[in-house]
């Protein structure tokens, strides 16, 4: 039995919700006296420049500085590896979306060097946003609402990439933005997010794990981070089936990939080369042979076209 198990089981039922109360002040109280003093004390002097570390906590819950850099470079040669065709192509003067750059945990590693995509970065937290205007060179970046739309006309990227940011959105939100994000793109052009998937969701309890089997999602919020992140902003659980799902009504060529050892799983896939969901003459819903012959048929036009 953890410490954690053995306190609740301490306290008298009646009075957990004031404990619980005065726990997750504490929790947030320490966590700000641990920021406070990472950028005070324990960050070395470096050459490259990292954020303060509330920004970076809000985008890892870690404040360790070697693990900003040793994660967003890994994320970065994610997104590159799942599109290598793609990124090729992109390099001849396209655009590139970091959807949740936050503080350019993985953005950075696309600037760094120089580079001939036009690369954007966009974030709910404004903070994030300034400290990237201000010190990451290369890229331009925008705050913006937690709700659509994006700042850009329609059909103006080559590629978006969201990570660790539908691990976070409720559903509405979550539909919101995959309409969103299909707007933006041009037609054929690629989109890459994560989700929290099979391995994930072992955290969850037994009630949790019956949500998500029978809904195909669950949302749970955090009292503890309450004041540290958007009350929006908590963790989602997924399973395959329904994100992939979700996502053909506006996208095509979906691929999901379970991480081995790892707690996100990848789902990447292409807008459609037509403005709708459905090609001309599709049924609506089909079944049977009618869903496979669609099938075939969509993979065939998206390959000729």
């Amino acid at each position: 039995m953890s410490d954690t198990s053995r306190l609740r089981r301490a306290v008298p039922s009646a009075l957990r919700p004031a404990a619980k109360a005065v726990y997750y002040r504490l929790y947030r109280a320490q966590l700000r006296l641990r920021f406070w003093w990472a950028d005070r004390m324990g960050t070395p002097v470096r050459e490259v420049r990292v954020p303060p570390a509330i920004l970076r906590f809000r985008v890892m819950e870690s404040l360790s500085v070697e693990e900003f850099l040793r994660v967003g470079a890994g994320c970065a040669d994610l997104v590159r590896q799942q599109f290598p065709d793609m990124w090729t192509e992109v390099g001849n003067g396209r655009r590139a979306l970091d959807f949740g750059c936050g503080c350019g945990r993985t953005i950075r590693w696309f600037l760094a060097g120089g580079s001939e995509v036009e690369f954007h970065g966009v974030d709910v937290d404004a903070e994030a946003v300034e400290w990237c205007k201000g010190h990451l060179e290369g890229a331009q970046f925008r705050a913006t609402s937690p709700e659509p739309p994006l700042p850009y006309p329609a059909e103006y990227f080559d590629v978006v990439y969201c990570l660790s940011v539908f691990t976070h959105l409720n559903e509405q939100m979550q539909d919101g933005w995959l309409a969103e994000l299909h707007r933006v793109l041009k037609p054929g052009g690629a989109l890459l997010l994560t989700m929290y998937g099979e391995t994930a969701s072992e955290r969850l309890d037994a009630e949790g794990l019956r949500e998500l089997h029978a809904r195909g999602m669950v949302h749970r919020r955090s009292k503890k981070l309450r004041g540290l992140v958007p009350e929006w902003y908590h963790t989602t659980f997924h399973t395959r089936e329904y994100m992939v799902k979700r996502q053909e009504e506006w996208f095509w060529d979906i691929r999901y990939r379970a991480v081995p050892g790892g707690e996100q799983d990848v789902v990447t896939m292409r807008k459609l080369l037509h403005q709708r969901g459905r090609l001309p003459g599709e049924i609506e819903n089909p079944v049977g042979e009618d869903a496979k012959e669609q099938r075939g048929r969509r993979g065939n036009e998206q390959r000729g076209a």
